[in-house]
């Protein structure tokens, strides 16, 4: 009865943040909207993880655990760099015990998914191995930007970048189960595999774009 309610919950709310994850996209980045959406996107996907642990822990699923690890590091980090914006200037925008622990023990889910992948243990081991090197990879990098914040790539701007990049890996890991759970008329992994590739190449894009606004707008001043 309670993995049946959790259940219930976790589509309720992952369809709802694959809809409202779409306004935040669309929306004037900083603008009353764009906060707005975001929250109640945060909020979405905050209840569809915690119902997604919960029932991981109930019914053990190597797959599972690895996309809600995944999901729940780049929405965490994502939302958590917006109040640690300089850390290269502040000590207080530096890293914390919460930061510290959330990151490090994803990133030991991340290292537990690949080792039961290597062992044949994992269900759809293609996409839990890429789901973990993601977790791995966001984790490696925020424990770098963690232990040395004053050191490249530190700037004003980077914390923007960060946060394009980490959220929109946290829409595309939503939009994995989505497409997984839905979508079944295109072949595994593929199902499962094009929002990361998708998502991937459209981030450092973004990023792109963002940096080359940045240096037109220097040349013009």
């Amino acid at each position: 009865m309670t993995h049946h309610l959790l259940l219930t919950a976790h589509i309720a709310t992952g369809l709802a943040a694959v809809g409202v994850g779409l306004f935040p996209l669309l929306t004037r980045k900083g603008s009353p909207a764009h906060r707005f959406w975001g929250r109640l996107y945060v909020l979405c996907m905050g209840t569809l993880l915690a119902c997604a642990w919960a029932m991981t822990a109930m019914r053990f699923s190597t797959y599972f655990l690895a996309l809600s690890a995944s999901a729940t590091l780049t929405l965490f980090s994502g939302v958590r760099v917006l109040r640690r914006k300089r850390p290269d200037l502040r000590p207080a925008d530096r890293a914390n015990a919460l930061d510290w622990g959330v990151t490090l023990a994803i990133m030991a889910v991340g290292v537990l998914t690949l080792v039961q992948v290597s062992t044949g243990q994992a269900r759809a081991p293609a996409v839990s191995s890429a789901l973990a090197y993601g977790a791995l990879t966001i984790g490696g990098w925020d424990v770098w930007r963690f232990a040395r914040p004053g050191d490249w790539p530190a700037g004003p701007d980077l914390w923007k970048y960060e946060h394009v990049v980490k959220m929109l890996g946290a829409y595309g890991a939503v939009l994995s189960a989505f497409s997984g759970n839905f979508l079944t008329a295109l072949p595994e992994p593929w199902s499962q595999l094009w929002p990361s590739l998708l998502f991937q190449p459209l981030s450092v894009i973004w990023v792109a774009v963002l940096i080359l606004r940045k240096r037109r707008a220097c040349v013009l001043t």
